[in-house]
């Protein structure tokens, strides 16, 4: 009597630990809900549109962008990968992208992308990212050199990370977004904490680009 007791209750604790197992198996990893359709905001006839790359939805990125948007009245435009960086940060920071960044690789941007946007509608061009691998990730330059740039087309880069003060990383992302959109007049660009309000404002300023209140 007693081993058919044990029998059932191993039974069910082996059903139990398959269901489990399915379930898991079916959850999406963190950052696996990444849309493959690109968010958009603003007016698609503006002169400035903004373009961005962020690894999750609602991320620091996204919001630098849609803030930047809402004081220049820009049309706004994500970048989205062919192939979704899924796992967590720490799986992508410090595995793809770090593997891209060292081979200097061109991951593809959705056609998706592409579609939403008539580059020569647009003279202005802000392009956000965060620093990923002490650089911008690869699939800014994937973007950027898609386009044919002339020097009347003006690239303003922004740009988050941890520390949002480091040099190296500043120069390393303004080269590679230099040398990728080549032929453009590619500006300074601004290195802060989405939640630095004035920073972004003085940048926008700075540059001629601030409209809000105006």
């Amino acid at each position: 009597m007693k081993k058919r007791f044990s029998a059932r209750i191993c039974a069910l604790l082996i059903l139990l630990a398959s269901l489990s197992c399915a379930a898991c198996s079916n959850a999406p990893a963190d950052g696996a809900d990444q849309s493959l359709t690109p968010a958009t905001a603003g007016d698609p006839s503006s002169s400035v549109l903004v373009v961005y790359f962020s690894w999750s939805s609602e991320g620091n990125t996204e919001q630098m962008a849609n803030y930047i948007a809402g004081q220049t009245g820009a049309y706004v435009v994500e970048i989205i990968p062919e192939d979704p960086y899924d796992g967590s940060y720490n799986d992508v920071a410090y595995g793809r992208a770090q593997e891209e960044a060292e081979a200097n690789a061109r991951p593809a941007v959705s056609q998706e992308t592409y579609d939403l946007i008539n580059m020569d509608d647009y003279d202005t061009v802000l392009i956000g990212f965060p620093i990923w691998w002490h650089t911008a990730p690869m699939i800014i330059g994937t973007f950027l050199e898609h386009y044919d740039w002339t020097a009347d087309d003006n690239i303003y880069p922004f740009f988050q990370g941890a520390s949002n003060s480091n040099q190296e990383y500043y120069n390393n992302s303004m080269s590679f977004v230099r040398s990728s959109a080549e032929g453009a007049t590619v500006h300074d660009g601004l290195y802060a904490a989405e939640s630095n309000t004035s920073a972004i404002d003085a940048y926008l300023s700075e540059n001629g680009l601030l409209t809000a209140g105006e």
